[in-house]
């Protein structure tokens, strides 16, 4: 049996397109609000039963990493945030974004500055902050990360942008990017051992359909 670990937010979508694209039968996984689901054999894994879990992107990579689920698909950003002992064969072609500084017009702030910095991501917050000229008070929140700089509760904020039309039609502009985000495939690296031929195919697969690189 091998356990795929899948994101319940924005990676979800371009994560089940491109498994289907490979020619995994994953046809019942998002139809409803189930977290675990067997979905037995003949399902693009060798000769492997499979089971899905539905996950919050910070505990995906915990659940591999621990052996719990032996692969799954999770962002860059949170991996960088986490931290983990994780295979990252490939990263998905569709679903990339950017984790970028947002704020008012006006710039990022003067060398010296003290300000306050608004993010889901503290650990890549802090680390960034670190090699920079100015300094800042780590706000951390878990939604709405936009409104920070627009309620004044920070001046600039650190998250993902897509299009960059939530920041648009917010007033609001994106004053730098830190880091292009992508859906990572991870695997366990003592299942890989297991399973190493079903997980080479499937990379091999992934590489094929032109959904992973």
């Amino acid at each position: 049996m091998i356990r795929l670990a899948l994101p319940k937010g924005r990676n979800l979508a371009p994560t089940l397109d491109a498994l289907r694209a490979a020619g995994l039968g994953l046809d019942e996984v998002g139809g409803d609000r189930r977290l675990w689901l067997h979905l037995g054999g003949g399902r693009g894994l060798g000769d492997e039963e499979v089971e899905v879990l539905l996950l919050k992107d910070p505990d995906l990579p915990l659940y591999v990493e621990y052996g719990v689920a032996d692969f799954g698909v999770v962002g860059s950003d949170v991996l960088d945030e986490v931290g983990s002992d994780l295979l990252v064969p490939l990263r998905l072609v569709a679903g990339r974004s950017r984790l970028s500084l947002i704020g008012r017009e006006g710039g990022l702030p003067a060398p010296g500055d003290q300000i306050r910095l608004a993010t889901k991501y503290p650990g890549i917050a802090r680390r960034l902050v670190a090699n920079r000229p100015w300094g800042a008070e780590i706000v951390r929140l878990s939604g709405a990360i936009e409104l920070a700089p627009m309620l004044e509760l920070a001046e600039i904020a650190l998250d993902i942008v897509q299009t960059g039309r939530t920041l648009v039609e917010n007033g609001l502009v994106e004053l730098e990017t830190i880091a292009e985000v992508a859906p990572c495939l991870v695997v366990n690296r003592a299942s890989f051992q297991q399973h190493r031929a079903v997980f080479n195919d499937l990379i091999g697969r992934l590489e094929a359909a032109g959904v992973a690189q």
